[in-house]
């Protein structure tokens, strides 16, 4: 029998639950752990109330985590490092450190990228911080990363041939049995549009919600659920005032953080059209799991999200910001329940296809295995 690869995966398991945890236990519920001998080192930096802020308590963790790091390097000599990042300013110090201690004890380092912020990191950067990004660019051994327009993002930096494209992935809840929200629905009179992410300017909350006040003073039969995390006190103040200040109590509901699969899936169930009017954004998982549970999309055009919906047949796009034409499609899809059923049937084919566990899984083993035959 040949000897498993093994592969030291530093990354982020739920909770809480955001994209990029959520993409590592995807990965460690895969078939790609029966391929290899897998070390996962759990790196829980990440928290929605500081996660842009620096800490003493994410520094002590940044000194266990390294030391933890550094023993299993030289103890458990793996083959590979699977890096978490995704290239913002504070945290490439820390990526940098790990590169380098990998190179130094020959491990192979793959970056996990699961944003598309290269060269923007290296554009706002002083010349020695400039420096350090061509090091690393140059030392890893490849990069996986979410879609075919991330590429363009490496130009300059990393070859081509050197790009691995994995799209992310999330459970098939369709199966999952759940109890209704909304019991006394009645499905030809009230359309429900959901957003499901982080309530945050970058992730187009504004966007979202003067989306929301041109569709209802057109349609008061459509309700909007706003459900995550809000990014501050202040904008959590900012928002209840313009809802309050236009009248839309009614027609909006503020839910806040929603925390497990059968919660969410509740909300995803729920609705009829799932609208996502991100600013800056990679990929978004949550179309997943909106095609998941077969509902129609409409999302803006940002990061990969035009390779995940179809325009026209598994949802809408728009460009970003334009809350106008935002409204304007929801107020098409609210008005045409056979379109909409339509645009979930092709949506959850196409999440079958290229997004469920199997398919990635597969597609992560094939990658690795692809770098592993780099000269």
């Amino acid at each position: 029998m040949n000897k498993k690869e093994k592969i030291l995966i530093c990354g982020i398991l739920p909770p809480p639950n955001f994209g990029h945890s959520m993409m590592y236990k995807m990965l460690m519920d895969s078939k790609f752990v029966d391929e290899f001998d897998i070390i996962f080192l759990n790196m829980k930096f990440w928290s929605y109330k500081q996660h842009k802020k620096v800490t003493i308590d994410k520094l002590l963790k940044l000194i266990k985590y390294y030391l933890q790091y550094v023993f299993i390097l030289i103890f458990k000599r793996p083959d590979y490092v699977l890096y978490n990042m995704s290239f913002y300013k504070m945290p490439f110090l820390k990526d940098f450190l790990f590169c380098f201690t990998a190179n130094i004890c020959r491990s192979k380092f793959i970056v996990h990228d699961l944003g598309q912020y290269l060269t923007e990191l290296y554009n706002s950067s002083s010349p020695i911080i400039k420096k350090l990004v061509r090091w690393f660019v140059n030392h890893i051994e490849a990069s996986i990363i979410m879609g075919e327009n991330v590429r363009k993002v490496y130009e300059g930096f990393v070859p081509q041939d050197r790009l691995f494209v994995v799209p992310g992935s999330c459970n098939d809840t369709a199966d999952l049995k759940i109890d209704p929200l909304s019991v006394n629905k009645k499905k030809d009179e009230i359309v429900r549009v959901l957003y499901f992410s982080y309530l945050s300017v970058s992730k187009g909350i504004w966007t979202g919600l003067e989306a929301a006040k041109k569709v209802i003073e057109k349609n008061k039969e459509i309700r909007f659920t706003f459900a995550g995390p809000v990014e501050s006190a202040e904008l959590e103040e900012k928002i209840r005032d313009f809802i309050i200040g236009n009248k839309l109590e009614a027609n909006i509901d503020i839910v806040g953080y929603v925390e497990g699969e059968y919660e969410r899936t509740q909300y995803f169930r729920d609705c009829d059209i799932f609208i996502f009017p991100t600013h800056r954004d990679v990929f978004g998982i949550v179309l997943l799991h909106a095609m998941a549970e077969s509902k129609p999309v409409i999302a803006s055009i940002e990061g990969t999200i035009p390779e995940i919906v179809d325009d026209g047949k598994t949802g809408l796009l728009f460009p970003v910001g334009d809350y106008i034409k935002l409204s304007e499609n929801i107020l098409s899809l609210a008005s045409d329940v056979g379109l909409r059923k339509e645009m979930g049937i092709a949506g959850r084919q196409n999440y079958l296809e290229k997004y469920s566990l199997k398919a990635y899984g597969k597609k992560m083993v094939r990658t690795v295995k692809d770098i592993g035959g780099l000269k």
